[in-house]
């Protein structure tokens, strides 16, 4: 019997060690635990195993977004879709501006900071960590960068963000 690629032990490394992180963050209540403590174990296992980034199989990405659409799926229904009608114009707007706000900070971030134009535009689209992590891989951006830069927005929104405006405007607000 052979004994398993190097690529496929890296691998599985990190998807043990990622599973592990986001088990570990969701039993302690950490907000986003599930997401934030796959990444942060995934990625120390990968500094661990190997000082290259393990590889994730085309397959395991595929399988994680029809999960992630899936999940998202399950929490729509008529009612959802119904205020989504009413409010179209306000949120249309908001839309078109944060993605004025967007153009402006990865214009900003070429400039400034040297990244390239997919990298830059990546790291600042409104989006899930794990949607735009795999199409930074897909469009052959600094996967690392889009993926740290959308893990401080992730934490920031929830740890200090969400907390201060349930406190400002209260939950029933």
């Amino acid at each position: 019997m052979s004994e398993p690629s190097p690529s496929f032990s890296r691998a599985a490394v990190g998807l043990l060690a990622g599973a592990a992180g986001g088990l570990l963050l969701t039993w302690l209540r950490v907000p986003a635990g599930t997401l934030v403590g796959a990444v942060l174990g995934s990625a120390a296992a990968g500094g661990f195993v190997n000082a290259r980034r393990h590889p994730v199989q085309r397959w395991v990405r595929t399988a994680g977004l029809v999960l992630i659409g899936c999940v998202s799926a399950a929490r729509l229904d008529g009612e959802s879709l119904a205020m989504m009608g009413r409010i179209a114009l306000p949120v249309l707007a908001a839309v078109v501006l944060l993605l004025v706000l967007n153009a402006v900070l990865a214009r900003w971030l070429i400039l400034r900071h040297g990244l390239d134009p997919t990298t830059a535009v990546l790291a600042c689209a409104p989006g899930g960590l794990s949607e735009l992590a795999v199409l930074a891989v897909k469009e052959r951006a600094d996967v690392p960068t889009v993926t740290v830069i959308h893990l401080v927005r992730v934490l920031l929104v929830v740890l200090v963000a969400l907390p201060a405006l349930v406190l400002v405007l209260g939950r029933s607000a």
